[in-house]
């Protein structure tokens, strides 16, 4: 079922990339209002949020679920994504031209419910 680099590489296979996309995140959230393109509409915004936040989801299940899982991984991945969305918000309070936006965070949030969910479905495990 895994491949070779996935048996040998566990930490570069499954947790780096969920590491990698939070430090993504980080990024990109410290980039100054004034320098981000203007979205041709507000809710286009709010979706942006939820596929950001929703693959993040998607890549947190699959760090803790693969290649040995911990005892709840979706759990889990809520335990620690939805905290995350809630400094990435803070952190923006210091950006020139960003905003702390209560609404931005409810979007991260569902994202993370709801890939990670997806995730957690795709991948259940059949009862023996």
């Amino acid at each position: 079922m895994f491949t070779a680099f996935e048996k040998k590489n566990p930490f570069l296979a499954y947790r780096a990339p969920a590491l990698g996309y939070a430090v993504l995140i980080f990024i990109m959230s410290s980039i100054p209002g004034y320098e981000l393109p203007d979205l041709p509409f507000y809710s286009f915004d709010k979706i942006v949020h939820t596929i950001e936040f929703g693959l993040f989801g998607m890549l947190l299940y699959r760090a803790l679920r693969f290649p040995e899982p911990f005892s709840s991984p979706y759990l889990l991945a809520l335990c620690i994504g939805i905290p995350y969305a809630a400094l990435d918000e803070i952190h923006q309070l210091y950006v020139p031209g960003r905003k702390c936006d209560i609404v931005d965070f409810v979007m991260d949030a569902l994202g993370l419910i709801v890939f990670a969910g997806i995730s957690a479905w795709l991948n259940r495990r059949e009862k023996e």
